[in-house]
């Protein structure tokens, strides 16, 4: 554990610590471009005396609508030296997200990659800004400046000032707001969660704790959004330890920058798992023969239950059909880390099984976020871990998880009201999730209290697993489950378009268009079969009755999704309710 208080002072313990020619990593017209631990630090010192250059002081709100980079964090780091805060936002947000979290987080300045990125309702909304800088941009604009300049900004303040840097870093003090970070809003506004260097530097250390690194032997291949708290709190993390990362440009090139960078460890969310699984899948039918019959026979192993037992046949799955496996995803992985929302029960059974370390963990933005998971030996099954350090967890009454400790955020912004009804007098947070501790220490997690609905036959549905199964279909990327005051469960099945082509390809069906396939008596059968098979599983108030594919996607752009593509279940009941309502007539 270090003794660093703040971000600000990380950066400056790995200043001294760690002299690395590629600390941070990314790609820039397809090759690999190297950044040093000095040159980070450096920069990081000229955009934060460019900021102040163009006006940003204590208590400004800056905004950062960017690629993941190390670029992201110069200017997150930059940002903090100011005593400012940042506020990240996703590049798909909607405009009407993008107007509330500038308006309620007093955004005044904004750091992106280029206009061209943005939403061209939100261009408009960038006039009322201060200063825009912009990375990649060579558009000028009455109110923005490029990154040359801001930094040529900062060299002549530097000059003038040469003692002001040092005297700006260290007036950053550890209760000092770092971060404010909106949460999804599945149900309904979103709200600003003021996060501060306190509560990140807990979390830093606690994960040192739990997974220590070697900046010789290991490295780090990061695919999340930074404006998602759970990757950014762990990449400040293992840049603290001095180990290398390396950050994917396209996250639908994941797995050819596995291939090509061999990485040891990473943090994902179960739906990038659920996407591996489902094109490693739909693979099985480029087999022919005999192997084709042992690849299946492998991949129903390996979604069952775990331990798998040590036997010889066993060993030939894995030596023809797991290693290879493996061998897709690097090749080198010993620590594979989930969080952000549930992994289903047969996608920890399969990464488990095929020979992964995989460490399923559990928090939210309010704590920023850990609040347990597992890791190197000490791991439970379908449970997420162990309780973190220094946080005491209490299970409510009515079984809601409640937390406490150094990573509780300070509040919501400007929000004194959903601040009180979070937090309670003695200073616990209450999380809407409802789970159980063992005597060993392990949390399982065993609903949500909003997700949770009653049909109108007064039984309770828990919608999230029985989505997770119906989107292990390659066919499949999202589903909505339906019943809340209803008669009986439907579900709407929205299509993976990534997948069809290579589906009709090899289904010999290449001169369907989507709507033939997708209304093909093979997929039907395919489909009704999978709900009959999830409906063998679930009490007869939970099973599918009836499901339809609806052909319009679902977007963070359009509404229906959040930024962590969770499902906006209001919005898509009332987008569909035409469809919604033949269920029910």
């Amino acid at each position: 554990m270090q003794n660093y208080k703040t971000l600000v002072h990380m950066l400056q313990h790995v200043s001294h610590s760690y002299q690395s020619a590629s600390a941070l990593n990314f790609k820039h017209h397809d090759k690999w471009q190297h950044i040093s631990t000095e040159n980070f630090v450096e920069t990081v010192r000229r955009i934060a005396l460019g900021l102040r250059s163009i006006g940003v002081k204590a208590h400004d709100g800056v905004a950062i609508i960017a690629d993941p980079s190390p670029h992201w964090l110069m200017f997150d780091l930059a940002i903090m030296i100011n005593k400012a805060y940042s506020v990240p936002i996703f590049a798909n947000v909607s405009s009407k997200n993008f107007e509330y979290q500038k308006n309620n987080s007093d955004i005044n300045y904004l750091f992106l990659n280029t206009r061209q990125s943005l939403n061209p309702c939100i261009l408009s909304n960038l006039e009322s800004l201060k200063k825009v800088i912009c990375f990649d941009d060579a558009e000028p604009n009455k109110n923005s400046i490029s990154y040359p300049d801001l930094l040529a900004l900062g060299d002549k303040l530097s000059n003038e000032q040469p003692q002001l840097f040092a005297q700006m870093r260290d007036a950053v003090k550890e209760e000092d707001i770092a971060t404010i970070i909106y949460t999804s809003g599945s149900t309904g506004v979103p709200k600003g969660v003021e996060i501060s260097h306190k509560n990140l530097i807990s979390q830093i250390n606690s994960t040192g704790l739990r997974f220590p690194l070697d900046p010789q032997k290991d490295k780090i291949l990061s695919c999340l959004p930074l404006a998602h708290v759970f990757e950014r709190m762990v990449i400040y993390y293992y840049f603290s330890t001095g180990s290398p990362i390396y950050f994917a440009d396209d996250i639908k090139k994941v797995g050819d920058i596995l291939r090509e960078i061999k990485p040891t460890v990473i943090t994902m969310v179960p739906r990038l798992l659920e996407k591996v699984y489902a094109k490693m899948h739909a693979r099985i039918n480029e087999q022919t023969g005999l192997k084709k019959k042992l690849v299946k026979l492998a991949f129903t192993r390996a979604i069952s239950k775990v331990p798998a037992p040590n036997t010889a046949q066993e060993w030939v799955y894995d030596k023809l059909v797991y290693s290879k496996l493996r061998d897709a995803l690097g090749g080198n992985l010993r620590v594979l880390i989930v969080g952000g929302s549930a992994l289903s029960t047969s996608m920890e059974n399969f990464y488990r099984n095929i020979g992964f370390n995989i460490y399923q963990g559990y928090g939210l933005t309010e704590s920023s976020p850990v609040l347990a998971v597992n890791y190197p030996g000490h791991v439970r099954y379908r449970s997420v871990g162990k309780i973190w350090p220094d946080v005491d967890i209490k299970i409510a009454d009515d079984h809601e998880i409640l937390a406490k400790g150094p990573n509780i955020m300070i509040g919501y912004h400007n929000n004194e009201k959903a601040t009180k009804e979070a937090i309670d007098s003695e200073g616990y947070l209450h999380t809407g999730d409802l789970g159980s501790v063992d005597s060993d220490g392990y949390l399982t997690i065993t609903g949500r209290k909003k997700e949770i609905f009653k049909t109108s036959n007064g039984k309770y549905v828990s919608p999230v697993p029985i989505e997770q199964s119906l989107c292990k279909s390659p066919l499949i990327d999202m589903a909505a489950i339906i019943g809340e005051n209803k008669p009986f469960v439907s579900c709407l099945l929205f299509p993976d378009y990534e997948n069809l082509d290579a589906l009709r390809e090899l289904r010999g069906c290449s001169k369907m268009s989507d709507d033939e396939f997708l209304n093909s008596d093979g997929v039907k059968k395919e489909i009704l079969a999978q709900v009959d098979a999830i409906n063998a599983q679930l009490s007869t108030w939970e099973q599918i009755h009836k499901f339809e594919f609806i052909k319009q996607p679902i977007t963070i752009e359009s509404g229906e999704l959040t930024p962590t593509m969770k499902l906006r279940r209001h919005i898509i009941e009332t987008k569909f309710s035409t469809v919604i309502d033949t269920f029910y007539s």
